[in-house]
């Protein structure tokens, strides 16, 4: 877990995009999570969806452990609470990849991505987007877009890769009248995908330029309570900034984050910035 803040941690899900002033081919692709590495210990996940839920599980520092020797009993115990819990509400869900196709096109079509042009598969640029739910000790459950960008080499591993995170407004159980009744899943998580993927655009386009360091206090996605994290600030609006978290690959919300500043306690810092 140590490494995972600094040691000998890895920040690749951070790393500058290469060659951001050359066009680039765009897809949308159904990359699945792997389950030992990317996803917490417990996680319910429903993988043809895309849909995540964390924060249910008990015994555990949610979001920081997994493949671990020892854990696979408590890992095998939190999938079935989560899947008996939330596996019908969630397989509910729209169709994510549909949902970002079509946020896509309109990026391209409105000249937000000028870089950028679509293509069928074998894209440049390949995108998969996620829904992850992050259940609150209330049973109330918080709503992250999680958008990942991989540039395919030659051997079909990734030569660069980036995770995107954007969370929906508002709070709501999962069930009984929740995020999955009159539409209200598919509408939070339109607009929570699309932040996420304006943040990539601009990411893939070098408009991501700033440095300021800070610390940002706050609820993250795959967490359930609040946690004090290093922050690389690369652009603020007035109601949010986009920063790039300095925590190492091995934790599963490494990326770039919205924070939106009505949820988070910003304090100036000093650190040495991984991705140097």
């Amino acid at each position: 877990m140590a490494a995972g803040f600094t040691g000998c941690a890895s920040f690749n899900r951070i790393a500058h995009y290469p060659n951001p002033q050359q066009s680039t081919t765009v897809s949308v692709a159904a990359t699945p999570m792997a389950k030992m590495s990317e996803l917490p210990i417990g996680a319910y996940y429903d993988e043809p969806r895309h849909i995540i839920v964390t924060g249910h599980q008990k015994g555990l520092l949610a979001g920081m452990a997994f493949g671990l020797v020892g854990v696979v009993v408590a890992d095998q115990m939190n999938k079935s609470a989560g899947a008996d819990k939330f596996g019908a509400a969630a397989a509910q869900g729209s169709d994510l990849g549909t949902m970002l196709n079509e946020l896509v096109a309109s990026a391209i079509a409105e000249a937000n991505a000028q870089q950028w042009s679509s293509a069928a598969e074998a894209a440049g640029l390949q995108l998969t987007p996620y829904a992850v739910f992050t259940v609150e000790k209330t049973g109330e459950a918080r709503l992250y877009a999680m958008l990942r960008a991989e540039t395919p080499g030659k051997d079909g591993k990734p030569v660069w890769s980036g995770r995107y995170f954007a969370r929906a407004a508002g709070s709501y159980p999962l069930q009984d009248g929740g995020w999955m009744s009159d539409g209200r899943f598919s509408s939070a998580m339109r607009v929570a995908l699309e932040r996420a993927l304006r943040t990539c655009i601009d990411d893939t386009h070098g408009r991501l330029t700033g440095a300021k360091m800070v610390t940002a206090k706050g609820r993250y996605p795959f967490i359930n309570t609040d946690f004090e994290l290093r922050a690389i600030v690369v652009q603020e609006q007035p109601d949010y900034l986009v920063a790039k978290l300095a925590v190492g690959d091995v934790m599963v919300l490494a990326g770039t984050h919205v924070l939106d500043r009505a949820d988070y306690e910003i304090k100036p810092a000093e650190f040495k910035d991984p991705r140097l």
